[in-house]
């Protein structure tokens, strides 16, 4: 079956990714995502790591400064431009290719990851596949996504019908709906079901509760610093435990043997 990627924006930007106003709740993503993600990873030295939607390689540049070989991939030639411009002459290597056809070895990664960005991708058992193929015996993959049964979703789609016959107008974006670039909607079950052909799940990890419900974030800027920190990490505790819930899944998995 060849690859369809009619729904590949191959010149994606992320002007419209980071939002105009950033709440703690959005600054505690951003931080912790990056934060768990690179534990996961755990990168040492000398090691072949993919970074696969690397965007402008932030990623990427941190593990070529832990003594990973670094490789960013990633369709859109806009990122590929950002990617230059922001590693400068670190020892990171680029690619332009789609997740669905990485162009590697088989059995030649050490690891790889895919951080926010698996809902962009056109064919799920095809990507699955190749970073399955790509990873050496004993590998890891780690893939951070949003959860669109989360409970802020759950919780904005009981608020929307409120506030729409309160004001009988509906001019907002909804959390809860995945953007117009988004190919995949997840959650739990499903990213569970979308790997278990071709991986064996060492980890899930739920992260941060309530972003994005209605009016969380403003609710969190009228308070002192030190107590909205507490407030989002001890929700992040909570997302731990109960991880169908939590606005992240962050799962890492190891290719099933044979």
């Amino acid at each position: 079956m060849e690859l369809n990627i009619d729904f590949v924006d191959l010149d994606w930007g992320d002007e419209n990714v980071i939002p105009e106003t950033i709440h703690p709740d959005t600054q505690f993503i951003f931080d912790k995502m990056s934060e768990i993600v690179m534990g996961m990873v755990d990168p040492k030295d000398g090691e072949l790591i993919l970074d696969i939607g690397c965007g402008r390689s932030v990623d990427a540049l941190k593990l070529a400064e832990s003594g990973a070989k670094a490789i960013g991939l990633d369709p859109s030639s806009k990122m590929m431009i950002g990617s230059r411009e922001h590693i400068g002459d670190a020892n990171v290597y680029l690619v332009r290719a789609l997740g669905e056809v990485l162009p590697f070895k088989p059995q030649s990664l050490d690891k790889l990851f895919c951080k926010g960005a698996l809902d962009h991708f056109a064919d799920m058992e095809k990507t699955m596949t190749e970073m399955s193929q790509s990873l050496k015996p004993g590998g890891m993959a780690i893939i951070a996504i949003a959860n669109y049964e989360s409970l802020a979703c759950r919780l904005g789609k009981w608020w929307f019908p409120i506030v729409k016959r309160l004001y009988r107008k509906d001019g907002h974006v909804h959390p809860w709906m995945p953007p117009d670039d988004h190919n995949y909607k997840f959650d739990c079950p499903i990213l569970k079901a979308t790997v278990k052909d071709r991986f064996d799940i060492v980890k899930l990890r739920g992260m941060s509760l309530l972003w994005t419900a209605p009016y969380w974030g403003k609710i969190l800027s009228m308070m002192p610093k030190w107590m909205s920190n507490a407030v989002v990490k001890f929700l992040d505790w909570i997302a731990c435990l109960i991880p169908s819930l939590s606005d992240v899944l962050i799962i890492k998995l190891t290719p099933k043997k044979g």
